[in-house]
């Protein structure tokens, strides 16, 4: 019996809807989970087509078990992404800057966690899997079959490179090593590389920012850092500035663009950079804004104000 393509679609997810974990096979998860999952299965189905070792009964079991439980977490995970989407900054509880800062805190450390493990599993386990498929291409004679693991080291060099961005992202180094304003100035140059817009920084002449708590200085990269992904990607704007001042128990930072203007009414709620900027100045007893621009021209402003915290 042939069924009809709407008909096959639907049945199949409603076959695998644990809470959205049908989303993978649809092809609407991010395109580096699904790499991982095409690559931990990719041994067992070379197996099978006689390229590598036949895999046993028990690779087999395990390898199907690994994919149907990452596919159930990452089924769980985007079932609540749009709850994530919709939440408002504005209902959720006001949080005391020491418990904030003490919630980034044990975040951070959540993330150099994490970081350190891709960094010293994920990683090196994925480039050996490189390695592998690279000579696996070497001792194969069938043309198509070649060029089917040819592809598959390719996508695998290409989730090394992903997984080393990420590593980059979840502990900015220049944040660290070379403080607020250079990691800031770095965050303006890429805005502007590869691109049309042009991106400007006003950050203050007489030295360094100092008597920033680490909490501070890493919600300011990080707003700054969504601010002008947000304009790079939405905003169709020609120039963008970053501006930064200082006061007694505070700093403020704006982000400024020409553009289309701050989002309205629903795109306003959807937009999770906008709510994650908001949570991020909350938590260290901050303030984030997203204003039309104060002079009357076209574009948006964000306005973050952070208290200088504990250093």
């Amino acid at each position: 019996m042939r069924l009809q393509r709407g008909r096959t679609s639907q049945a199949w997810r409603q076959v695998l809807s644990i809470e959205g974990g049908g989303e993978f096979l649809a092809g609407k998860l991010p395109m580096r989970m699904r790499r991982v999952l095409f690559i931990a299965a990719l041994p067992v189905v070379l197996g099978l087509l006689g390229v590598l070792p036949r895999p046993t009964q028990l690779d087999l079991a395990v390898t199907v078990s690994v994919v149907l439980c990452a596919l159930a977490l990452m089924g769980q995970g985007w079932g609540r992404y749009p709850r994530w989407r919709r939440e408002d900054p504005a209902e959720e509880p006001e949080v005391p800057p020491a418990v904030g800062e003490r919630l980034v805190a044990a975040r951070e450390d959540e993330r150099n966690r994490l970081r350190d493990d891709l960094h010293d599993s994920v990683g090196p386990a994925l480039a050996g899997i490189r390695l592998r498929l690279d000579v696996a291409a070497e001792r194969v004679a069938q043309p198509a079959t070649r060029q089917l693991i040819l592809d598959a080291a390719a996508e695998t060099r290409r989730t090394v490179d992903d997984i080393r961005r990420i590593i980059d992202d979840l502990r900015p180094p220049e944040l660290e090593s070379e403080g607020l304003e250079e990691a800031l100035l770095k965050l303006v140059h890429r805005a502007g590389v590869g691109g049309e817009l042009e991106v400007h920084a006003q950050l203050p002449c007489d030295g360094p920012v100092r008597g920033l708590s680490f909490a501070t200085e890493l919600a300011a990269f990080r707003i700054v850092g969504e601010a002008l992904t947000n304009v790079v990607r939405h905003a169709r704007a020609r120039t963008a500035t970053v501006r930064l001042t200082e006061h007694d128990n505070a700093i403020t930072l704006e982000v400024t663009d020409d553009g289309v203007g701050p989002p309205v009414g629903k795109a306003r709620r959807r937009g999770v950079g906008l709510a994650s900027m908001a949570r991020r100045a909350e938590d260290v007893g901050g303030r984030c804004e997203v204003l039309p621009r104060p002079d009357g021209a076209p574009g948006t402003l964000v306005r973050v104000t952070l208290p200088r915290g504990e250093a």
